[in-house]
């Protein structure tokens, strides 16, 4: 029995080793298809933040220029600009 067994033996380890083998390779194809499907989550969640970020400031700082424009025609209607008082001294 003992040449039999390990000749059995043998045939399992090898069997063993294929197994082991085709497992890494698996393995490495789930590594390459997980870190893509990352990189593209990690891009996603970068391009939502900057568009978040963007979408909050165009609000902030197009408010910030409807009140400057309101402002200006405000000063203008009343005639205390410098610009409007030019205009109105060369008009005379």
């Amino acid at each position: 029995m003992g040449i039999a067994a390990g000749i059995g033996h043998f045939f399992q380890s090898i069997i063993e080793m294929v197994q082991g083998l085709l497992a890494a390779v698996v393995n490495f194809f789930q590594l390459i298809v997980n870190s893509i499907i990352g990189v593209f989550q990690a891009f996603v969640h970068f391009v939502e933040g900057t568009l978040g970020f963007a979408i909050h400031n165009f609000f902030i700082l197009g408010t910030v220029a409807a009140a400057v424009f309101g402002y200006m025609l405000y000063t203008q209607r009343q005639g205390t600009t410098p610009v409007s008082r030019t205009i109105k001294g060369k008009s005379s």
